[in-house]
């Protein structure tokens, strides 16, 4: 019979921690998520989070009972979700009211969405902290009476967005811990949250998802074609979301983009660089700047392998001589560099960074690493 946990793709090792915790009545009163984007992070807090408060006290959630119903719409009162929101404590917009009450049908909105599709990335435009008023509500319901029996569930979503205020409150609630309430925190980037709030966590390293895994899914939840699931699924670099984000694109177009994004950095001459490039460089192409950044991203990853001889992994097979030559030109550079300059770029992009600042400073390494004597 299926459960509740199958609608999470993969990672089998910290589903069968969860379950067992619960089997064993072992939680612990505060949980980190970790790894990288798009593997399904949020999903397994949300699922667990809907184990724990359904009426039928089991390692898996029984679908049926009220609690269930309401987990279904993301919508139970005894759970809270906590994520960056625009504005600071207290802003007002230009008429005086609250910027909370102003972005308040996009919240919901998105929570919906989060609802429908638990891969569904939650980005309140204009977002980029969690506030401080965030966290004291928090506190405050925490310690009072939840609105139905049984456990009380936070769930902080992006909980490296926590500034320095917010994370020291936070700490005051984790160092208390109360009967009954129980703390999921998520992140792709562990290394931003403060050791001291790690330190009090119970640590769940999520999975980076195989190939298999993810071209299983988008065959499965999207009907997609075998054989173009697994080409997609090989783009995506073990990213469930980016995969789904590919669906709709004309991925040929962003490869050869790519290609030419490429050629244009390794010219000599900048001020051909802006002049062939300036839609992106100038932030006119946000929408594709995404998609962009992910085929150059696959593309340094396949003249990696190419490089050390693994041509078997390559995905831009039909680019074989074009990445022989750039191989054989750029092969003793720091393609490594080049790669992770790619994903900090991606990071920032979905964080909202300027555009025009990321692409520059994305260009301006590229450069720097590639024309390196």
């Amino acid at each position: 019979m299926p459960s509740n946990w199958d609608r999470i793709i993969g990672q089998v090792r910290v589903k069968g921690i969860l379950r067992s915790a619960v089997n064993n009545q072992r939680l612990a009163h505060a949980y980190l998520f970790w790894g990288s984007e798009g593997i399904g992070k949020d999903a397994l807090a949300i699922e667990f989070a809907r184990t724990l408060v359904c009426r039928n006290q089991s390692d898996t959630a029984c679908g049926e009972c009220p609690s269930c119903k309401k987990m279904d719409s993301l919508q139970h009162p005894n759970v809270k979700m906590i994520f960056p929101m625009p504005g600071g404590d207290g802003e007002k917009n230009e008429e005086g009211e609250s910027i909370e009450n102003e972005v308040l049908g996009e919240v919901r909105k998105q929570i919906a969405e989060k609802a429908n599709n638990p891969y569904f990335d939650i980005s309140i435009p204009k977002a980029k902290f969690i506030r401080i008023k965030s966290i004291r509500e928090l506190k405050r319901e925490s310690s009072m009476s939840g609105a139905e029996a049984g456990k009380k569930i936070f769930i902080i979503f992006d909980a490296d967005a926590m500034n320095d205020a917010s994370t020291n409150s936070l700490l005051k609630v984790l160092e208390e811990p109360l009967d009954g309430v129980h703390f999921l925190l998520v992140t792709s980037r562990k290394d931003a949250v403060k050791q001291t709030i790690i330190s009090r966590c119970q640590l769940l390293q999520c999975s980076v998802l195989s190939d298999d895994e993810i071209a299983g899914a988008l065959t499965e939840q999207q009907q997609i074609d075998p054989k173009q699931a697994h080409f997609i699924s090989r783009l995506a670099n073990g990213n469930y979301t980016r995969a789904v984000d590919l669906l709709g694109n004309d991925i040929t177009k962003f490869r050869t983009d790519a290609v030419n994004f490429l050629r244009s950095v390794l010219s000599p001459s900048a001020m051909k660089l802006f002049d062939e490039q300036e839609e992106y460089l100038t932030g006119n192409k946000r929408d594709n700047a995404e998609q962009l950044l992910t085929m150059i991203l696959v593309w340094f990853r396949d003249t990696i392998i190419m490089r050390e001889g693994g041509d078997y992994h390559i995905v831009n097979t039909d680019q074989d001589a074009e990445m022989r030559k750039f191989v054989a030109n750029f092969g003793a550079k720091n393609l490594e560099g080049c790669l992770a300059a790619v994903e900090r770029s991606l990071g920032l992009l979905r964080r909202n960074v300027y555009l025009p600042l990321v692409m520059l400073s994305l260009t301006v390494n590229l450069r720097r690493i590639l024309h390196a004597k």
